[in-house]
């Protein structure tokens, strides 16, 4: 594996170190390999070696087949009972219950196995959680609601392995359940027909990383195979898996599971789904996002994404997933519409909560000696539960820490939500701390977890946490640190350098988006913007006759904000992502702004 060596000794002002890799004898024939092969250009060969890209496997990294990388589905536990069980129902027309949850994965999970259903002539009945009334995961009640529908068999995606009582309560009416889950089980697992998941510690290893979306793909091929065995489809248009594959890319980079494998290839296949623009609901999105360019990573996470989710947070629960199914092209801008307006009063919400959270972790800072706490606990009265996990994320990235922020609702119920930082797995905490007692219920995966909590164990809490973070890092936080392919000039950040970059992706957790460092640069034409100038415009120059153009957003709170108080004639390394943006048809590259180092020239 290649080397990395440390770019600069001063610090960033991020406070984060950045390295650069290192081209030693092999590095380079590997460069020139590809660039003699595939004219790929050499600013970004070094990155692929790094992550380990070999030779032999190029054309599999660059086109990824899902048949060379999807399983056999039935190696999953309990796959195939659940298959078999279903493909009963849906033989004999009876309906469905479908229970999902109120975030991407979720949704995009929920309308994958309804739409299906639906096309093999079964009528389904989806129930996603209100998160303020019901909390996350099934609840007796509404599992009861479905069964009085009429469905004998009642599907839960994206949740469901931690729901012990709710699960068990539905012995005493004639209900099977399966659980299509990922999230991370304990040793006992609930009373369900069939439970379903990758993170199982007696099904077939290697898929781990999946999301929930991913695994209900996989579901969906076992039951379309039985189904054909069955001779379902003898007089019967049998369904296209493959129009499933972009709510599977959507849930998959949204859920931030990583990009590796067969992941990978679900979301570079589900993209080029995507650009036919056949979803209702994802074109309507888009279109209303003014999302001008073929889809990308980028605009998933950050653009469809959190309008889908802003339902769940502060509005209906059940608008993403009726959104995704929805044909009626009329009907979808109408969803997407009220999605994008619950989207703009959350930006608002998030951005006052945060303010409201840095005030309470820099009063902790100053009280322990200056020192940021190995694991930052934060609560308060009626905070909105919808968002504090949108601002834990936001705290763990500024101070890189776990963060785990706690509202204390009307009824003294703690809720909370929390997001880790690499090597601190939170979800197997959170199981932890369940055990102990010292929450009341919660589960998760390595970076998110949510649980529920009594205000008076608070405390206890933070310790434990701090104690387990602690002992996972040798008591020593790691300083953030970023890896740049390359140093380069503005006169090589080109469009055919971006456009390899974009058929090289996509990019992702575990195989993230290349770095660049542009070198002895000035700002010039520094422009905000954003409904609250929350974001960031300008150009640099190196002296060449060249400018390139910089973005950052989410300016807010934000310590990069400093260096544009005062930039004039002060030259800077910059480091971020280079990547296309698409305005009136016309086509330019610019810089994803992550990081800026004063430079040492003047």
């Amino acid at each position: 594996m290649s080397k990395t060596i440390l770019y600069n000794s001063k610090s960033s002002v991020n406070n984060a170190d950045w390295n650069v890799i290192v081209l030693d004898d092999f590095t380079r024939r590997f460069v020139d390999y590809l660039f003699q092969k595939y004219n790929l250009p050499n600013f970004i060969s070094p990155y692929l070696i790094f992550k380990e890209i070999n030779l032999d496997d190029f054309d599999n990294y660059f086109t990824p087949k899902l048949k060379n990388l999807l399983p056999e589905p039935f190696l999953f536990k309990d796959l195939e009972k659940g298959v078999k069980r279903l493909a009963n129902e849906v033989s004999n027309s009876r309906p469905i219950g479908v229970f999902g949850d109120y975030d991407v994965d979720g949704a995009t999970s929920a309308a994958m196995i309804s739409s299906y259903l639906e096309q093999c002539g079964c009528k389904t009945f989806i129930h996603i959680p209100d998160r303020f009334l019901e909390g996350y995961g099934p609840n007796e009640k509404a599992l009861k609601a479905l069964h009085e529908k009429g469905s004998e068999l009642i599907i839960t995606v994206d949740c469901g392995i931690s729901s012990f009582e709710p699960l068990q309560a539905m012995s005493s009416v004639n209900i099977d359940l399966i659980v299509i889950d990922h999230h991370i089980p304990d040793i006992t697992l609930p009373p369900a027909y069939a439970i379903i998941n990758p993170k199982r510690v007696d099904t077939h290893k290697g898929y781990e990383d999946l999301c929930a979306a991913g695994v209900t793909f996989i579901f969906l091929i076992g039951l379309n195979r039985e189904l054909r065995k069955k001779g379902f489809f003898k007089n019967k248009k049998e369904p296209d898996l493959f129009q499933f594959l972009d709510l599977v890319a959507l849930g998959t980079v949204c859920d931030v599971v990583p990009l590796i494998k067969l992941n990978r290839a679900f979301v570079k296949q589900g993209l080029s789904i995507m650009k036919k623009r056949e979803n209702a609901g994802i074109k309507a999105l888009s279109d209303i996002s003014s999302l001008n360019s073929v889809p990308n990573t980028q605009a998933l996470g950050f653009s469809l994404g959190p309008r889908i989710n802003a339902g769940g947070r502060i509005g209906n629960s059940e608008l993403g997933v009726h959104l995704l199914k929805e044909t009626d092209e009329n009907k979808a801008l109408n969803i997407a519409g009220k999605l994008d307006d619950l989207n703009k009063k959350r930006r608002f919400l998030t951005a006052e909560l945060e303010s409201k959270i840095i005030g309470q972790i820099e009063k902790i800072i100053s009280e322990n000696d200056n020192e940021v706490p190995s694991a930052l606990v934060i609560h308060g009265d009626d905070f909105h539960e919808g968002i504090i996990g949108i601002v834990a994320g936001r705290m763990k990235e500024t101070y890189n820490r776990p963060v785990c922020i706690i509202s204390i609702n009307k009824n003294g119920v703690g809720k909370g939500s929390g997001r880790s930082i690499y090597g601190i797995p939170l979800g197997e905490i959170i199981l932890e701390a369940l055990n102990l007692n010292i929450i009341n219920s919660g589960g998760g995966h390595d970076m998110a977890a949510g649980f529920t909590i009594n205000p008076n164990k608070i405390d206890n809490f933070r310790k434990y946490i701090n104690e387990k973070v602690n002992t996972l890092m040798n008591s020593k936080i790691p300083k953030v640190s970023y890896i740049a392919t390359s140093v380069i000039p503005i006169s090589a950040c080109t469009l055919e350098l971006a456009n390899w970059l974009e058929r090289l992706g996509p990019w992702g957790p575990g195989m993230e988006e290349p770095k660049f460092i542009i070198p002895n640069a000035k700002i010039t034409s520094f422009r905000r913007f954003g409904s609250n100038n929350e974001h960031a415009s300008f150009y640099i120059s190196d002296g060449s006759s060249k400018k390139l153009k910089v973005k950052k957003f989410n300016l807010v709170n934000n310590v990069l904000n400093k260096v544009f108080d005062n930039f004039e004639n002060v030259n800077f390394n910059f480091l971020g992502t280079l990547t296309i943006d698409t305005w009136n048809n016309t086509k330019s590259i610019e810089l994803m702004l992550d990081d800026i180092i004063y430079s040492d020239v003047t």
